[in-house]
């Protein structure tokens, strides 16, 4: 966000938000909380969730959600498909993290063992289920752990309304959305090039760009060769940049050992 700001500077209005120091700020639950607040606190922006029999309002998701039977097997060693979809694009950047199924499902158990990504394979999956890859951007120093490595969110955000845009100059504003200027960092994909690349609704959303809910963005993780066999979850954690949040997922897993024909 506001790319062409000066650090630091009043201009530089999201220095204090999670992406800038990845991995660094607490969370309530590695696993989520369900409508990011506990039903007695007053605040937490437009969340609205509805209670079922698997969770209510402020449940925490290490401690409520339930073991999935049919689990995904993963081997070690290999490189497997991940991916996640936006709703509203506050920026940031994200991590895949793995933690045994066996022990508190924690921030800091999570933590020990990140996952690497494969570099050449992040791409864009439409709803429609074309793909276009695109040329990621990873972050490893100043994280949390220190090592490892977290992907930029390579959908650009669309506005015009504030200070730092990568080309103030092509985006009228206020409330344009109407030149290539108008995204926080030029858009990954084709379409989105030309003076009038959004939809005319007033959504500001492009063929890769805004509040991106045309498609899922797709990576390849590394899991390590020396992970023991065994159920794992599976955590992923949003660290949002225009916006003081953090978002978080877990999902079970099984991690298989190949020894030739023999998987353990």
């Amino acid at each position: 966000m506001n790319v062409r700001a000066v650090d630091g500077s009043v201009e530089d209005s999201y220095r204090f938000n999670p992406w800038r120091a990845p991995g660094y700020a607490p969370v309530v639950d590695a696993c989520g909380q369900a409508g990011g607040r506990y039903g007695m606190c007053p605040i937490g922006g437009d969340s609205v969730f509805t209670n079922t029999s698997m969770a209510k309002l402020g449940d925490l998701g290490s401690q409520v959600l339930p073991q999935t039977r049919n689990k995904a097997r993963w081997a070690a060693g290999s490189s497997v498909e991940v991916a996640w979809g936006i709703r509203y694009n506050y920026g940031g950047g994200y991590q895949y993290r793995l933690c045994p199924a066996n022990e508190p499902l924690t921030e800091e158990c999570f933590q020990k063992m990140p996952l690497e990504f494969d570099r050449t394979k992040q791409a864009l999956v439409w709803n429609n289920g074309t793909r276009y890859p695109i040329k990621g951007v990873y972050v490893d120093t100043g994280v949390k752990p220190a090592g490892s490595t977290w992907a930029r969110n390579p959908v650009p955000r669309t506005n015009d309304d504030n200070f730092g845009l990568h080309d103030p100059d092509s985006c009228p504003g206020p409330n344009g959305r109407s030149g290539p200027g108008c995204t926080q960092f030029p858009a990954p994909c084709p379409q989105d090039t030309g003076p009038y690349p959004w939809s005319t609704d007033g959504s500001g959303q492009g063929a890769c760009s805004g509040d991106w809910t045309a498609g899922l963005i797709s990576d390849h993780i590394i899991i390590p060769e020396d992970v023991p066999a065994g159920d794992y979850v599976l955590g992923w954690r949003w660290d949002c940049e225009e916006t003081a949040q953090i978002w978080s997922n877990c999902a079970d897993v099984h991690i298989t050992i190949s020894s030739g024909d023999i998987v353990v």
